[in-house]
């Protein structure tokens, strides 16, 4: 129990010190997201919010006849309703009435579900960093100082379902700071608002290395703090838990005193990092630990079992299946990553098996999502569950409702629907666990946070505010000429505290790519990209015995649907795709596939597989070559074959990959790879395909820590130089070039250069440019200036593609999209405008591949791109198309249709064999042929989960 001595102590000093300077932190971010005078600014066209504020909410509101998954001893209700009222869940049933004044919603289609919650957050403190690191132990510090409503992070979450967080302070301490449970109550004002009023309160602990350190730079004359080991952050908890005890029986001596003892006697000095340690010893403090490796999780568990404490979550907890069940019988939560994996040293042995085991082993397991834009899809990680350990679908929602409600103290209020029960519901277009299905609602005490047709409503007025703006600056009324200095000046002082974004506010308004789209040539065409089907080169080991797979629907891609199809192979080409009555060679191996789904291998276009390990250990990232010109790079000579990754993206249905090596100017070669080998030779499909660019390069890491953010004028002249240089070196090429041929002709010698020697094959035809550009300046550039070189090229990245989509189109330059599932970077820009981005394209008729997200996560993550995909066919892209940008797509980018991509006679035995749709995150891969291989299915995580389900109990 809290001590009378020390809780008003430390009310006073939050109050009298911390509270104000809290406001003065964040009112530059209030006023520009938050609820500051914003319903009265409605009116005003020029003041039109993205993110529009809630509509009012009347206080009952009915849900009718929609799927109602209650998470409650209830299960899945179909044609129920679900009555809201004053904030709370009047009733779950049948049959259920409202008066007229309420909001109905007619729920035929619709499912219904508890908030979401995230049990691992840092979302609306972002724009203020996390991490006290001055200290090992700063467990005074609190989060809720530097809360701010305004983050539109709270709105872009509830946009995907996430009604509550768990906001941590960061792990850089032994013993961090105390966080702040809340709820997403978009449009409060005051940052107090957002706290989740009776949650329990806690303290970020942090295990490994973090704390100790290890992945800071080690710059000569930086000071060095203790801890740098895990023995010494052990040593650390273990110090401040016994100079804890020594300060609590200090006060208790104290107390005991008589009145007029007490007046004599001096009281022990105040401390408040101490007194939340103490409440942490008296169990009226929870403790909630980043961890990653079984032995710091193990140690933590042991030493807080000696000072009597018990450990609330153990956040992250990747190993927490090989400790399973010493954390169950402690009675700790883990909270975890779906699969994250490998972006560190201690991040290698993570398994996405780690939550179903965990739960079979007892362990109450949460998915969370440390990251502002996971926590907008914690749904979708759920439904890995599925996939990864055969978890139920109400298994698999719990971990993202009822779990994290009852880690963080909160489920007699959240996390199931029952009545009495805060309104904090969740309103569904489809299944929650589908990558398909959008939130059409989200409530929060039963106001309406978010409302996908209140936010199309808005979108449509602040198109209206953008083209007011942009006629105003064209040409501004005179009453304003005389204020345009000031209004620059304004305009400055906004680009420097925009939080979230990356300098490029207002891009459209300012160059609106649309009505500047003159380059001077635009009756020049592109080449077409070489074909690379000739140059392909199958599988040597190709068994030539038949393979018959015999009864599922084949996807064909190129064609239609067939159910219970018949594909044949042998010799690495499929010879027979049909029905039921398709002839099967005498002796054919025969694959009985009923009530499965066939596909074409996906081709992921865009990754670092074979080149990086662990993202964070330098010996084991090959990636990039220091210097800006690298064109004689042969990146398919460095794939490592014995690469874990290799083998872990294969068990997510990828049978071929562009290895892209990156960094300078020219990074060097890309080079298509199968995902099956002995050696990099075996495994290399066509080497040497394209010459991989980097347009926009640099300002990222500590250069952006220390410099700050580049500016668009600054960004935009750098793309521009790119131009310029590019230009410069691909001359002295021509001029090498041609002086190599009049050389030669004479029969004499010349200065061999590798470097310039290598662009031979780019400056005739034969190689493609592969040109990694997000902003729509950038994109243009490198198109105006492979135009006027007659060069051929594809973008990679391609975040602002929309805005340049008529261009893309007229000159068929194809985009591999890496960005598919993140952010918004622009103030003026819809929630889910990267997720539309496919959709956008194919309208536009541009060819697009979908490749997940570049490095680093490109490697370990590589297994996840149909998740980007799927997402893009919940946005309004065709879920053929979405197929598509998956296979035949960066087939025909590539210039391997001929050979890939498709399931049509001829080409490649290069196949998916699934238990469901391709795109859901539930769905298993069981068996992938790569050029009529059969690899074994088998990967380091699979080999972990079944040696660790196998552990005695």
């Amino acid at each position: 129990m809290k001590t009378h001595s020390r809780e008003p102590a430390m009310n006073q000093a939050t109050s009298v010190f911390l509270k104000p300077l809290t406001l003065l932190a964040v009112i530059p971010a209030l006023l520009l997201w938050g609820g500051l005078s914003l319903r009265a600014q409605e009116d005003d066209p020029r003041q039109v919010r993205t993110y529009p504020l809630p509509p009012e909410t009347p206080s009952q509101v009915l849900i009718r006849n929609a799927t109602v998954w209650t998470q409650s001893q209830s299960g899945i209700l179909e044609n129920t309703d679900v009555l809201l009222v004053d904030g709370k869940i009047r009733s779950v049933g049948s049959g259920l009435s409202a008066p007229s004044h309420a909001l109905v919603i007619e729920g035929q289609g619709l499912h219904v579900t508890p908030g979401l919650i995230d049990c691992h957050s840092h979302s609306a403190v972002e724009g203020f960093g996390v991490n006290e690191g001055g200290s090992s132990v700063t467990a005074e510090v609190q989060i809720d100082h530097v809360l701010d409503p305004g983050d539109r992070y709270i709105y872009l979450q509830l946009s995907g379902g996430l009604t509550a967080a768990n906001v941590l302070h960061g792990s850089a301490n032994a013993i961090g700071g105390q966080n702040s449970v809340i709820k997403l109550r978009w449009g409060a004002s005051n940052p107090q608002d957002l706290l989740f009023e009776d949650a329990p309160e806690g303290v970020k602990f942090a295990l490994g290395e973090n704390p100790k350190q290890s992945n800071l730079p080690n710059f000569p004359g930086l000071p060095q703090r203790y801890p740098r080991s895990r023995m010494g952050v052990e040593a650390t908890i273990r110090n401040a838990f016994r100079e804890a005890r020594q300060y609590q029986a200090e006060w208790e001596a104290y107390d005991h005193l008589s009145q007029s003892e007490k007046e004599r006697a001096v009281p022990p000095r105040k401390n408040l990092r101490l007194d939340a340690v103490v409440e942490i010893l008296e169990g009226t403090r929870l403790i909630h630990s980043h961890s990653y490796r079984a032995d710091e999780i193990l140690m933590l568990i042991r030493l807080a079992e000696e000072f009597g404490v018990t450990i609330q979550t153990f956040q992250h907890v990747l190993e927490g299946y090989r400790v399973a069940d010493e954390m169950a019988a402690h009675g700790a939560g883990g909270s975890t990553f779906a699969d994250w994996w490998a972006y560190k040293l201690e991040a290698f042995e993570a398994i996405p098996y780690n939550a179903a085991l965990m739960t079979q082993r007892g362990v109450n397991v949460s998915i969370n999502s440390d990251n502002g834009s996971l926590a907008r899809r914690l749904n979708l990680d759920a439904a890995k569950t599925i996939r990864y350990g055969g978890m139920t679908p109400q298994q698999a929602l719990a971990m993202v409702t009822n779990n994290p409600a009852s880690q963080l103290g909160i489920d007699h209020r959240v996390g199931s629907l029952e009545a009495g029960k805060d309104a904090d519901i969740v309103v569904w277009t489809g299944s929650p666990l589908s990558v398909y299905s959008q939130v059409s609602h989200t409530f929060v005490d039963g106001q309406l946070m978010f409302s996908r047709q209140h936010d199309l409503e808005n979108r449509e007025r602040v198109e209206q505010a953008r083209q007011a703006l942009i006629a105003e600056i064209k040409e501004p009324p005179k009453e304003e000429a005389e204020e345009e200095s000031m209004d620059e000046e304004v305009a400055e002082t906004d680009e420097e505290v925009e939080p979230q974004g990356d300098g490029e506010s207002q891009e459209a308004m300012e160059d609106d790519p649309q009505e500047n789209d003159s380059d001077g040539e635009e009756s020049e065409e592109l080449p077409d990209n070489p074909d690379h089907a000739a140059s392909y080169g199958y599988a040597a080991l190709a068994p030539s015995q038949p393979t018959a797979i015999l009864g599922a629907t084949v996807h064909t891609i190129s064609g239609e649907d067939i159910e219970d199809g018949v594909v044949v192979f042998a010799d690495g080409r499929i010879s027979a795709v049909g029905g039921p009555g398709t002839d099967i060679p005498s002796g054919a191996r025969r694959v009985e596939a009923a009530g499965k789904h066939l596909w074409p291998g996906i081709i992921h276009a865009q990754t670092v597989l074979g080149l990086n390990e662990i993202a964070s250990v330098a010996g084991s990232v090959d990636s990039a070559e220091m210097g800006d010109w690298n064109p004689d790079i042969d990146v398919h000579l460095a794939v490592h074959a014995a690469s874990t990754h290799i083998p872990v993206s294969r068990s997510g249905g990828i049978s071929h990959a562009v290895v892209m090596p990156q960094g300078g100017i020219l990074a060097g070669t890309t080079a298509l790879i199968r995902l099956d080998g002995w050696t990099w030779e075996e495994m290399s499909a066509v080497p040497r395909h394209s010459m991989s660019v980097e347009w926009e390069g640099g300002g990222g890491g500590f250069a952006a820590f220390f410099g700050g953010r580049q500016s668009l004028e600054e960004r935009q002249k750098q793309s521009e130089e790119r131009a310029e240089k590019l230009e410069e070196y691909f001359k002295d090429a021509e001029a090498y070039l041609k002086a190599k041929g009049e050389v030669s002709a004479a029969e004499g010698s010349w200065e061999y250069d590798p470097r310039l020697e290598a662009l031979e094959s780019v400056l005739n035809g034969d190689m493609p440019l592969y040109v990694s550009a997000d902003s729509y300046f950038a994109i243009e550039d490198a198109m105006d200036w492979a135009l006027k070189r007659g060069l051929r090229l594809v973008i990679v990245g391609g975040r602002d593609a929309p805005l340049v989509a008529e261009k893309l189109a007229r000159h068929k330059v194809p985009v591999v999209l890496t960005s598919v599932a993140s952010d918004p970077t622009r103030d003026d820009e819809p929630y889910d405008v990267r997720y539309a981005t496919p959709a956008a394209l194919e309208k536009a008729g541009v060819l697009f591949a979908i490749a997940g997200i570049g490095t680093p996560g490109g490697s370990s993550n590589a297994r996840n791109v149909t998740l980007h995909a799927g997402i893009a066919a919940g946005f309004g892209l065709d879920r053929q198309a979405a197929y598509r940008s998956l296979t035949l797509n960066p087939a025909r980018i590539l210039g391997v249709e001929a050979t890939l991509g498709s399931i049509e006679e001829g080409k490649s035995a290069s196949l998916v064999l699934t238990d469901g749709d391709l795109l859901e995150q539930s769905t298993a891969i069981e068996q992938v042929w790569i050029d009529g291989m059969e690899p074994s299915m088998e990967d380091k995580h699979k080999r972990l989960y079944e040696k660790y389900s196998n552990r005695p109990r």
